[in-house]
């Protein structure tokens, strides 16, 4: 199968660097179907490389974007009237980028029958291993 991909211009401001437009590729790939990958280029010129690029949970953009969800560098939250915003933070700072929700909404649709079928044992097993590794109550 072939990932999936949108291209979408996107709102990204920071406190050291002000807001700007930049084009966002939101991809999924079958090979990693738990995950989603954000690809940052300027809006100006989005094939000359210089791209960044974020990957986190699939299931994070998915709760996001009905109410706050993450902690650590990645944290998506419904924003203003129909927007979504995904906060990303690094050693070097961070930036919150704002997103249409109804666009990740149809990013997202496309990549639900992409999910593995996971038991809910398997799923229950690995939330648990999670949060020990994390050190949250379980």
């Amino acid at each position: 199968m072939r990932p999936i991909q949108q291209l979408v211009t996107a709102k990204v401001s920071s406190p050291d660097h002000g807001a700007a437009r930049l084009v966002v590729g939101i991809r999924h790939d079958p090979g990693d179907p738990l995950a989603v990958r954000l690809d940052f280029a300027p809006a100006e010129s989005p094939d000359e490389g210089g791209a960044a690029t974020w990957i986190f949970a699939r299931r994070l953009l998915e709760d996001g974007v009905v109410g706050a969800a993450g902690e650590g560098d990645v944290r998506v939250r419904p924003g203003d009237a129909g927007e979504t915003d995904v906060e990303l933070v690094s050693l070097y700072g961070s930036c919150v980028v704002r997103f249409r929700t109804d666009t990740l909404r149809s990013f997202l649709s496309l990549t639900e029958t992409r999910l593995p079928d996971a038991s809910p044992r398997i799923r229950t097993e690995l939330d648990r291993t999670l949060n020990a590794i994390l050190g949250r109550p379980v």
